[in-house]
């Protein structure tokens, strides 16, 4: 039996890799992603940090993505993986169908669209929650009256920043529109006060719209 071959993507900055099969990745800096040179024989990724994947449909080939001691099995679909800490990764599924396999519980999961999935390796623990009017579409999130409390908390998630309101009727707001992958926060929100004629400032290291 020959060594097993592998290549290794590390991504320094917001970069698109597509895979052997066409397959997209949207990594995030810091993370990386590692597959056999005969990729196409086997489609298998173990992935470490954030990315967000568009598989491409093969049909008889499944497609896995390993993080920690789990693995994803797509049937050609686009989810994001975030793992931000040792006992939280995150699964959100915007569009086709997958399965969350723990396999040392033999447990699987099926996830259907618009769902998120966290699960904590330490206690092999899972948790399936919903997400709303949010979708994906070749690079861009696009969000389609998203109410003004959940934007902010989708928007201080991708950019790991603390996002505060003040002096807004939080439940009349809405916002529609697109964020790109790799936007800077600084145009997000300016997109987001002119949408809804709200200003910005920060302050110890928070931003507040008001």
């Amino acid at each position: 039996m020959g060594v097993e071959k592998y290549v290794k993507i590390i991504a320094e900055n917001n970069q698109l890799y597509v895979l052997p099969d066409s397959t997209k990745v949207w990594m995030q800096p810091g993370s990386s992603i590692r597959y056999a040179k005969a990729f196409n024989q086997d489609r298998k990724v173990w992935l470490e940090g954030n990315s967000l994947f568009e598989v491409h449909k093969h049909q008889g080939s499944t497609f896995q993505v390993y993080i920690n001691d789990a693995f994803i099995e797509v049937k050609g679909t686009c989810f994001l993986v975030k793992q931000e800490d040792a006992h939280c990764s995150e699964v959100t599924l915007f569009e086709g169908k997958i399965e969350f396999n723990i396999p040392s519980i033999r447990q699987k999961t099926v996830m259907r669209p618009l769902q998120k999935l966290t699960y904590n390796p330490v206690d092999s623990q899972s948790q399936i929650s919903d997400i709303a009017n949010i979708s994906w579409e070749d690079g861009r999130y696009n969000f389609k009256d998203v109410p003004l409390t959940q934007l902010i908390q989708t928007v201080g998630q991708m950019y790991h920043t603390d996002i505060l309101l003040q002096g807004v009727h939080k439940d009349e707001s809405s916002f529609s529109g697109s964020i790109h992958y790799n936007e800077p926060l600084d145009n997000v929100l300016n997109k987001i006060c002119f949408s809804l004629n709200l200003n910005v400032r920060k302050a110890d290291g928070r931003i507040i719209l008001y």
